[in-house]
């Protein structure tokens, strides 16, 4: 069985289950309701998560907007191993979720702080499990550094 790409298996999922319904002879309704249902149910959401954070992986930490969008939490992980790291990432995590929390009730508060370290949550442990040991310290390594300016001639 040849390898397809997550966001391929997520669109056969949808289709499988409008292919379902259309052998149990329901309506045409039925079966676009039973396709969107697939489409946006919790696997859905899930693999979307990952979709996502698997294009994280795919560009590298070199790349301007993983800089923007993790390194301050990065400079953080300086010095840590990774089991450390993910230790005080989840610490961070649960601190700003109850701050979040807090902040909504109180009629505001932004979700960009728990996004980033949700991310930042997925992609270690993602990394512990694959036992990226190096790839985690060249990433921090490249997040932690200042980019290099390229002189234009």
């Amino acid at each position: 069985m040849p390898y397809h790409r997550r966001e391929e298996r997520d669109r056969e999922r949808a289709r499988r289950a409008g292919a379902a319904a259309r052998a149990l002879g329901q309506s045409a309704l039925d079966i676009a309701l039973a396709e969107i249902g697939a489409a946006f149910d919790q696997a859905a959401v899930v693999n979307g998560f990952k979709i996502r954070v698997e294009r994280l992986i795919r560009r590298g930490p070199s790349h301007p907007a993983l800089r923007a969008r993790f390194g301050a939490r990065a400079a953080m992980l300086r010095g840590r191993s990774l089991d450390a790291a993910i230790a005080t990432v989840e610490r961070r995590w649960r601190d700003e979720r109850k701050a979040f929390q807090i902040a909504s009730a109180l009629g505001g508060g932004t979700r960009l702080s728990l996004e980033v370290l949700r991310d930042m949550r997925l992609v270690l442990r993602l990394m512990r499990f694959k036992r990226m040991e190096a790839e985690y310290f060249e990433a921090l390594a490249a997040l932690c550094n200042p980019p290099t300016a390229m002189a234009a001639e």
